[in-house]
């Protein structure tokens, strides 16, 4: 009779091992649910046991990934469509990934300076300039209004480059995991 304490940690092994075909998952289900009872059966107590096994979701990486490097070796298709991949998100995130995120946390920092120093100059900080145009300087009274508009059009370009940073490497993440799963499921 199982504890509720191995039944959840079965169930989340279980959860972790979706991406491997039915017969598979209930082979390493069973294995590792052989291993917990037998240490009960040697009188170990199912925590230690459990923390041996460490984390369910970690362990039934280990099981996919043994399970894609035992399978059928690569087909040349495959080989090039990895290469394509990591060739493509190699080059492209070297220059996406360092722009969008300087632009999203440099920008960002910027609005938030900018803010201060709209607040600072209306309390009558002469030495920290505000112009609209050559020659037309912004009044002290209207220092705070003006750097909140500057400063959330600045703040907007930050945050839609830092979506654009998340969504990217969101993308690359799901596409790596798909491969992942062809491979598995191939």
């Amino acid at each position: 009779m199982m504890s509720p304490m191995v039944k959840s940690y079965l169930s989340k092994f279980q959860t972790s091992l979706k991406a491997l075909p039915e017969e598979e998952m209930q082979d390493a289900i069973r294995e590792i649910e052989s291993h917990i009872m037998h240490g009960i059966q040697d009188g170990q107590p199912e925590q230690i046991i459990l923390a041996r096994l460490g984390d369910p979701k970690k362990l039934a990486k280990a099981y996919s990934s043994e399970y894609i490097s035992q399978t059928n070796p690569r087909s040349f298709k495959e080989v090039m469509s990895k290469i394509g991949f990591y060739c493509t998100a190699g080059l492209l995130s070297i220059a996406v990934v360092p722009i969008l995120g300087t632009i999203a946390y440099g920008f960002g920092f910027c609005a938030v300076i900018i803010v201060l120093a709209g607040i600072i100059r209306t309390f009558g900080a002469t030495w920290i300039n505000m112009s609209i145009a050559p020659g037309y300087e912004v009044p002290a009274v209207w220092s705070f209004p003006f750097a909140l508009v500057v400063a959330s059009i600045i703040g907007a370009i930050a945050f839609v480059s830092w979506k654009n940073l998340k969504n990217y490497l969101a993308a690359l993440s799901d596409r790596y995991h798909s491969m992942l799963e062809t491979r598995i499921r191939g």
